[in-house]
Parts: structure tokens; sequence; C-alpha cells
């Protein structure tokens, strides 16, 4: 369904004069239906072979367009996982991500609620795995840093360890797949023997081992007792909303959960089962087993067909859907999953109260136009003018929305004068919107100087009347609304002052990070200019690789020629510090 060239609902039914119909009834049309048809000015069909083409087709195209009229579900959290690739001598890592991961390039553990960087070093640590970027269809002349530190034992020279390297990468494997007894036991039997001949610094090390894979398995207390790969999934529909919640269990641990609610006002959902199943797994692996709540039957093969289509060429097995309703583990499993779902549930309408009471309070204390559900923070951030930059934090609905956050490289030429700073960042930001599109808030982060400043701009862009507008003083968080010269004084305690100082201090965080990053580009670039053999290609990689001129500085010869040639790494390593050295004696 398409308003001019924009499509806003995608739908399926095996019978789509009926379902057509069914919009256009005036007897069974809700709200969001109304608001629906309103909108319709043309309808487009496209012809499947069977039910499950049009599943895919249908999942496919809301991907692609997202309706506004269509279910898509918010991801609130991603959780990391232990990545270990496919190569003759594998790396491990970690990744984060919401999309369905490609298992023909690696194995994946996870997700992990928690702790994963510490199991990370842990493994490392333990069993000497590689966590380099080194192109292993290469021999290197020189192992790097981590060989010299015991933590790696140099693949990348030294190919002849490929059997005993592969051992361990598959205790790691071991540990993480819940069968950690084993590779304990083997750790115990060594450190006991260690002790025994009387290498008692040996000993010492096995027994660290054991601390570390303890601390570093912790949040990995909930056992199912079978040893699968499978998720417990389970939703709710309450006040207008959807809530998820998806608990992770991997080879016999409970791992943790996803979560994620997602508003429904105004949209439309035939097959909400279809529908929640297809977008999540769209974006998250498929396990061989998954556990449902209730009676699906007439979707149950439908809906298996398209996961195992999903994992086509991936994996052999099928994946198995469960309804489980007698009692059993996956019973056990499900009440498990729905008393955590309940509790996002209370935890969601909690913190909206409370949340909705302070822009209530907002709203009547500042006497502003309306209720301040979209609140747009500024901050400028610069050193003497160089770097210079503007951010913009956003609240919706009491919450930071951070995918709303925006950056502005200041334009304007490098002198210390916030206010022309601000006026541009204004204009860039509220020349083009219309009414309509305008906050319902705008905070200044400064005092009654700047707050002046910003009304006088919006004014000159006759925005000014259509908006509210504040800043919050950092001394004694006092808070001025323009046209006003006394300030405004909230208790430390209201959500009102706190929703404002989360802005605030987010709107500073994003601007300091974004000058830091331009700083460090500039001063790295300036420092590399001078040194021989760095041209635009090596010092991009430079950057890349270290991220920062002191990281640089920092690196050892060996960590520079994983990146340049050695004799350029030498002269790298040699020309910062002679620069430091330098400014150091400037500076005596």
């Amino acid at each position: 369904m398409k308003k001019g060239d924009k499509i806003i609902y995608i739908g399926k039914a095996k019978n789509l004069r009926r379902r057509v119909y069914s919009y256009f009834n005036k007897e069974h049309r809700d709200e969001k239906t109304r608001e629906l048809v309103k909108n319709i000015e043309a309808i487009e069909t496209i012809v499947c072979n069977t039910e499950l083409d049009a599943l895919v087709l249908e999942n496919n195209l809301i991907k692609r367009y997202t309706p506004k009229y269509n279910i898509v579900l918010k991801d609130e959290k991603t959780y990391p996982y232990i990545r270990f690739s496919k190569e003759k001598f594998p790396k491990i890592s970690v990744i984060r991500t919401t999309k369905a991961l490609n298992t023909e390039s690696g194995y994946y553990f996870g997700p992990y609620p928690a702790g994963v960087w510490e199991l990370k070093k842990a493994l490392i640590k333990i069993f000497k795995i590689r966590d380099c970027n080194r192109d292993m269809t290469k021999t290197y002349d020189r192992p790097c840093l981590k060989y010299f530190m015991d933590l790696c034992p140099g693949p990348c020279t030294y190919k002849n360890i490929g059997d005993r390297y592969r051992e361990q990468v598959e205790n790691a494997k071991k540990l993480l797949k819940g069968r950690g007894g084993e590779v304990i036991e083997d750790i115990r039997v060594r450190m006991g023997k260690a002790s025994e001949e009387m290498r008692f610094e040996e000993a010492i090390i096995y027994r660290n081992h054991l601390k570390e894979l303890e601390t570093a398995m912790k949040n990995q207390v909930t056992e199912y007792s079978k040893a699968i790969e499978e998720d417990i999934f389970i939703f709710s529909l309450e006040g207008g909303r959807l809530f998820l919640c998806v608990l992770n269990i991997i080879e016999g641990k409970v791992l943790g959960k996803n979560s994620s609610t997602t508003d429904l006002q105004g949209k439309i959902y035939e097959d909400l089962f279809q529908e929640i199943v297809t977008d999540y797994y769209s974006k998250h692996g498929i396990p061989d087993n998954i556990t449902f709540q209730g009676e699906y039957k007439e979707e149950e093969e439908l809906i298996s067909s398209w996961l195992n289509l999903k994992r086509e060429g991936k994996r052999k097995k099928s994946v198995e859907l469960h309804f489980p309703k007698i009692k059993s583990r996956r019973l056990d499993l499900l009440n498990m999953a729905h008393l955590n779902l309940e509790k996002d549930i209370r935890d969601h309408y909690l913190k909206k109260s409370v949340l909705e009471k302070g822009l209530m309070q907002l709203y009547e204390v500042l006497e502003l136009r309306r209720v301040p559900r979209r609140i747009e923070c500024f901050d400028i951030s610069n050193i003497q003018g160089k770097d210079a930059v503007g951010s913009m934090s956003v609240a919706i609905e009491g919450r930071l929305a951070k995918r709303e956050y925006r950056k502005f490289k200041i334009q304007t030429k490098d002198t210390p004068d916030d206010f022309h700073m601000m006026r541009e960042v204004m204009i860039r930001r509220y020349s083009k919107l219309k009414e309509h599109e305008l906050p319902d808030l705008i905070l200044i982060d400064g005092g009654l100087g700047q707050l002046s400043s910003v009304g006088e701009i919006l004014k000159g862009l006759k925005k000014e009347v259509f908006l509210d507008i504040i800043s919050i003083a950092k001394r004694e968080e006092e808070i001025f609304k323009l046209g006003e010269n006394v300030p405004y004084i909230f208790a430390d305690n209201d959500e009102s002052l706190r929703i404002l100082q989360r802005l605030r201090d987010e709107a500073h965080r994003f601007g300091v990070t974004y000058h830091r990053t331009l700083r460090s580009k500039r001063v790295l670039k300036s420092e590399l200019d001078d040194i021989l053999g760095v041209g635009k290609i090596r010092k991009e990689k430079l950057i890349k690789r270290f991220g920062s001129v002191k990281k640089i500085r920092e690196a050892t010869i060996e960590e520079l020629a994983e990146v340049v040639p050695l004799s350029v790494a030498e002269e790298v390593y040699r020309g910062l510090r002679k620069n430091v050295e330098e400014e150091s004696i400037g500076n005596r």
C-alpha cells in the first residue's frame, strides 16, 4: 500500500481480496486501520507460488522499506559473542551484532550478558590464542609483542606449532560449550603434578588460571541439563506495546536474554506471531531449537519452513519448534522466561511513570507550550577555537534517544567565539525544519548569556515563536527560560532535573568525544607529515590501527611493523619520540 511513491504498509494473505476488503469495511476498522486507509493512494500486488514464498517476500520487503504501519522490532540491547575464525590458526575476537551470525566464517559462542571481555582475556591468557590481525597465510620474521608476553605462541612465525595450537583452541571451545569440567580437571591435574615435582611457580600459574576461569565464567550459572542450542521465545501485548523476551541457551547454559519493547500504536498486524518471529530471526542467529509459549498450529509449518530456509547452506540440522504443555524442562524454562518478561513490563511502566511525572513537572513549572515529549540539547566543544564541534543529544519521552544524536563540525574560522559557533549549529539544525518537525523544548548547556544568544539566533530564523528554550547552568544547576531573568531551582532528587542533567551530560560527552577524534587526527597528521616514508595511505593505516597519536607513540617497533614496513616503522618510532623530547626541552 502506497502514499505517492512511499510504501506505508506491506502485508500478505491467502485471499487478498478478502484482506483488502476488510480494511475498507467500516464495521471492522479500528483507529489505526482508519488512519492507514486514509493515507492509501495506491495498492500494488505480487503473486507468489506458495505461502512460504509470500512470507519470505513480505519479510524482505519490510526490512527494505520499513513501512510506517508495519511492526519492526526495536533491539534495545545487543549482547556480544565470542568468535573463533575458521583459519588454519584461529583468531579469537568479540563481536556485537543484531544480524544473523555468519557461521561459515567462524564459530560463535554467546550471547554473553556480561563479562565477555574478562572471559576473552582469560581464554587468551590460559590457552594462548591469538587475537591479532596478522595475515596467517604469510610467514613473519618476528612474532609480535604478545609472544614475548607469553600470551601467544607466535603461529605467524612458528608454523610447526599447528597441532598444539589447535588443541588449545578446542579446549577453549569445550569450556564455552559447557564442558569446562574437563578443562578445569586437566588444569588441576597439571597443578598437582607441578606441586609434587616442586615446580611451585608453575603450580601458582595453574592456580591463577583456575581463579581466572571461575571469575570469567561466573555469569554462566544457570544450567540446562541437556546439551543443546536453544531459544526460549515469549512475548506479550500490554497497553499498546509489544514486549519480547528471548532466553538464549547455548550448549547447556542459560547465558542471558534479549529483550525489547516496541510501540504498536498505529501499527497494523494481521499475523502477529509470524511477524514477530520473522523480524527477530532476520536480525539474530537461528538456533537448533526454539521453544514458544501457547499454540500456533496453523503457523508452525510455515514458520518452520521459513526458519530452515533462512539457515539453508549453513547447517544441515533442521530447526525444531517446541510448544510444551506438560511438566518438563522446557516448560520450566518458559516459566523462567515469563518471570523475566513480567519484570521487564513492570520495569518499563515504572520507569515510564517516573519519567512522565518529570516531564509533566517541566511542563507545569516552566509553563511550557506543550509537554516536552522531544527535547534537543546543544553544547559546543573546542580548545581556543581549534577543532570546534557542536553536539546535539535528544530525549524522547524522557529517555535518551541516541540514534537521534547529531554532531556538527564547525565550519567558521578558528576563533574561540561560542556565539558564532552556536549560531552555525542552530542554522544548520533548524533553518530548513518546518513547524511540525521542531522539538517541544530546546536545552542549552550554559547560562543566561548563552540562552539569550540562542534566542536571537532562532528569532532571526523565525522559529522562536514555535519553541520553548531553556538553559542549564553548570555551577548551581539553575534553569533559565528565555525571556525571564529569574532562574528556576529544582530539588536534586526531582526527576525533571535529572532528565535535563542526563541530556546535558550526554551532549557534552558526545561533543567531547567527537572533538578529541578531530584533534587527534589533526595532531597525528601534522606529526606524521614530517616522517620519511609515511604518505597518505600509510597515515590512514596507522590512524585506523592505533586511533590516536598517543597510542602510536606508545607502540613498539614490532607493533608498528604490523601496519607498515619495518624500515618505516623505525622512522615512525624515532620521529614521534624525537618530537616528544623536543617538546619536553622546550617546556623546561
